[in-house]
């Protein structure tokens, strides 16, 4: 490579690297006014976790960010001890998302599996997946 020859760099990857900068930055920011940034999760206690990994089929990924926000969302909001979700999409990726949720308890989130809300949502995400698999967490801090 030659001195002044210009690299391309995927757009993902600048991307990360804006965010990780901006972060750095806000990071220095509170601390050099005596602020400690929280870096742990706070005030939920324990709870358990369902990590959903869904690997969508060609050109689906669209589809399932619209699916989340119209069926899944109101589905499992009404769930009682339902804390939270949240729907990721990999950085360098258009099919790989991650749906998280997280409840009180396991029973509450095995309740949640068998509710009617997810016998009717839950489908709906299966017929765009090419690939889910999935992983539990208890949440200890």
């Amino acid at each position: 490579m030659h001195e002044n020859e210009s690299v391309a760099v995927p757009v993902p990857t600048v991307r990360r690297m804006w965010l990780q900068s901006i972060a750095l930055g806000a990071a220095v920011t509170l601390l050099g006014r005596g602020l400690k940034p929280n870096l742990f999760a706070q005030g939920r206690g324990k709870s358990v976790q369902l990590h959903i990994y869904i690997e969508v089929k060609p050109g689906k990924g669209p589809d399932l960010e619209k699916l989340y926000h119209s069926a899944y969302v109101p589905a499992i909001k009404v769930q009682g001890g339902f804390l939270s979700t949240r729907l990721l999409r990999h950085y360098e990726s258009n099919s790989k998302y991650e749906i998280d949720i997280s409840f009180k308890t396991e029973k509450q989130r095995a309740n949640w599996a068998k509710s009617k809300e997810h016998q009717a949502a839950w489908p709906k995400v299966e017929e765009l997946g090419a690939k889910i698999t999935w992983q539990g967490f208890d949440q200890l801090a």
